[in-house]
């Protein structure tokens, strides 16, 4: 397994890279996906990040799509969420990706041939975060390059990060909140526009869903989007001290609305009961620790106070795992009865190196280095980039999925919704990255400096770390092949994982709501 030959077999011909290599994300070009594969490649190969930042200005939204069935969602400055087309690099795309185009385009308002979906909050501001550090690092040229957009028109990289911000501002505008918020427009369209995007990833600690029929703020979005607001002020000073301005009002908005104080942690989002009153939504998730990776808490008073909850809670047991974080609590099982896409089951490459650059920009490198290594243990030792792995609540892991395992008759059954994919870009770029830190003194991003080393890092790090079992990177054959045999012993369900997912999709947010906050 290879990290740069996996990298050149989802390099596109010039728009970036594909989702994967694999049977459900080859051939299409994610919004959100690209966009974090570009931030990790911005020191190691710049001109696919160019490459990327280039592809989604040509995708981005031009018009406001109608509200209805069929609607792909676009909006005016919007990043897409998910671009396929029949044909790629001038080949016909194969027969399982061209049956996956047809059935989204059936729903999305694509056709036979591409299909341009926008249900993504979270790719716009991270399209603006992802300009900025570019042109931090690499010189603000690229903001003249012109790309010619899906109606034809011509336009700039400059314009683009223009209309993705009046994205950005007019959402928080329209929010009673004042908060990024999603809704989807189309009723077949994914309910949760985040990261998260399973039907059962925001769920409240009494095991009902999210209300996806009223509008949700998930919590990472608004670091993601208090870093593009920053970051467009640093490019344009004519709008600099407006978008300061709003920057420091929705970092506010935030702390107030998205903490919860007895459990020292942040709510995962905000969500709707039936009279429209905002509650948190409670159960304990690994979002809040996203935020770690943005500057919402750079000269934030007693900020402390909230880096301290969230590194505590990220690196307890509850998350903690010997191949990365749990994208839920452990201790939250049970809200629902299979192994859920991003449950307290799936620890996410992706999201474990998210955690790591959040540790590392906190000032708290042993520990980012930590679940760095395992990230890397965790590829090598599967074989491949995989999306995310199984591990059950002991801590057993899930590397393959064979029908059977040779060790026992009677393996463990997993009800899943997912088989991961690999080799997956986020997965690949993340590994590469890791490598070249682990290897040298370097930061993971030159754009950020981390904070002084004061006294209250350094004895949170020092209190943290004893509850982080120290690993090293297992370079051996008989160390892979020693850490392979202690994996559980599982067989994956797929049909029962679908069918249990699909029961659970029934229990909607009433109008009965715990955890109720101020609007």
């Amino acid at each position: 397994m290879s990290g740069l030959a996996d990298l050149a077999r989802l390099r596109s011909n010039g728009h970036g890279l594909y989702g994967s290599g694999d049977r459900l994300f080859s051939n299409a070009i994610f919004g959100r996906d690209s966009v974090t594969a570009g931030e990790t490649l911005l020191h190691l190969r710049p001109e696919l990040a160019r490459d990327i930042i280039l592809t989604l200005a040509r995708l981005q939204g031009t018009v406001d799509a109608p509200v209805g069935a069929h609607s792909n969602e676009e909006e005016r400055g919007k990043i897409h969420h998910e671009h396929r087309t029949l044909y790629v690099d001038g080949r016909r795309i194969p027969l399982a990706s061209e049956h996956l185009l047809r059935e989204q385009a059936r729903k999305w308002g694509g056709d036979e041939t591409s299909l341009t979906y926008y249900g993504s909050v979270d790719a716009t501001p991270l399209f603006v975060r992802l300009v900025a550090r570019y042109c931090a690092t690499h010189g603000e040229s690229i903001l003249a390059d012109r790309v010619t957009r899906r109606d034809g028109a011509q336009t700039t990289v400059c314009e683009s990060v223009l209309a993705a911000v009046n994205w950005i501002t007019a959402k928080m505008d329209a929010s009673p909140l004042g908060l990024i918020e999603f809704q989807r427009r189309n009723p077949q369209g994914i309910p949760f526009q985040v990261w998260k995007d399973s039907n059962t990833s925001y769920i409240h600690r009494d095991g009902t869903l999210a209300n996806s029929d009223a509008a949700i703020a998930a919590v990472e979005v608004q670091g993601y989007a208090y870093d593009a607001l920053l970051g467009a002020a640093r490019l344009f000073e004519t709008r600099a001290e407006e978008w300061r301005d709003r920057a420091q009002a929705l970092r506010e908005r935030v702390i107030r609305k998205l903490w919860m104080p007895a459990e020292r942690y942040f709510a995962m989002g905000l969500d709707r009961d039936g009279g429209g009153q905002a509650t948190w939504i409670d159960s304990i998730a690994s979002n809040g620790a996203l935020l770690l990776d943005t500057a919402l808490f750079d000269g934030l008073p007693a900020a402390d106070r909230y880096v301290a909850g969230l590194v505590r809670r990220i690196c307890s047991p509850d998350f903690m795992t010997e191949v990365g974080i749990r994208c839920r609590s452990a201790s939250e099982a049970g809200l629902v009865d299979f192994q859920d896409y991003h449950g307290e089951w799936t620890v996410w490459m992706k999201e474990t190196f998210d955690v790591a650059k959040g540790l590392e920009r906190q000032g708290l490198p042993w520990l980012a280095r930590q679940i760095g290594i395992r990230l890397l243990n965790a590829v090598n030792i599967a074989g491949a980039h995989v999306e995310f792995l199984y591990v059950s609540p002991d801590q057993r892991v899930m590397y393959d999925f064979r029908a059977n395992d040779l060790r026992t008759a009677q393996p463990e059954v997993i009800n899943g919704t997912n088989q991961p994919e690999a080799p997956i870009t986020w997965t690949v770029t993340a590994a590469l990255a890791l490598k070249s830190w682990l290897g040298s003194k370097r930061k993971f991003l030159a754009t950020t400096a981390p904070p002084d080393r004061d006294t209250w890092r350094l004895a949170l790090e020092a209190e943290v770390r004893d509850q982080v079992p120290e690993l090293a990177v297992h370079r051996t054959s008989a160390e892979l092949r020693s850490a392979y045999a202690r994996r559980g012993d599982f067989v994956l369900n797929l049909e029962g994982g679908v069918e249990r997912d699909r029961r659970a999709r029934a229990r909607r947010r009433g109008s009965e709501r715990l955890g109720e906050i101020a609007a």
